[in-house]
């Protein structure tokens, strides 16, 4: 199977910069009202019909002149805070008046939406691998070691003696 690949036109830009400055005024509104929406580079550049470096320039662009991300996050954030705190107190309040699956449901999804915007992991895995001396002395022989073991336990042995590891 032969593969002919597709003629694409050379950039003619000869400083390698893209700032939107060609960008009609009406379409630039709406990269930004896009970006307030929480769309992605992506998104915007899909609806727009306008390249992903041009609007990435126009964000950067107008992140400097006003629009600011981080800023529109922290205000979400904050008016979201504000909802759960009162949601929380009505759930207080008038525990025997809400249906059961309504008031919980919508205040886990809001905290869930403020852990989002604080930039707050979702989930945090940890892997532990245990690694003793004797098995670092085998893999510089070459050896291979057993890596299927119990996992450390942070509990002392029932002669309530301590485990160095």
């Amino acid at each position: 199977m032969e593969y002919e690949s597709k003629k694409d036109l050379l950039s003619t830009n000869v400083t390698g910069e893209v700032n939107g400055s060609r960008i009609q005024k009406d379409k630039k509104e709406k990269i930004i009202e896009l970006f307030k929406d929480g769309k992605t580079n992506a998104q915007v550049a899909e609806i727009t019909g306008v390249s992903k470096p041009t609007v990435i320039a126009i964000k950067k662009n107008e992140i400097a002149t006003g629009f600011s991300i981080n800023e529109w996050k922290k205000q979400v954030s904050t008016t979201l805070a504000q909802i759960v705190v009162k949601g929380s107190n009505r759930l207080v309040d008038d525990i025997d008046k809400i249906p059961a699956g309504q008031l919980p449901l919508a205040l886990a999804i809001l905290t869930d939406k403020i852990l989002q915007l604080q930039d707050a992991p979702t989930t945090v895995v940890e892997h532990r691998l245990r690694v003793t001396h004797e098995d670092i002395n085998k893999m510089i022989k070459g050896e291979v070691i057993n890596l299927d073991r119990e996992p450390i336990s942070s509990e002392p042995k029932e002669n309530n003696d301590l485990q160095i590891q």
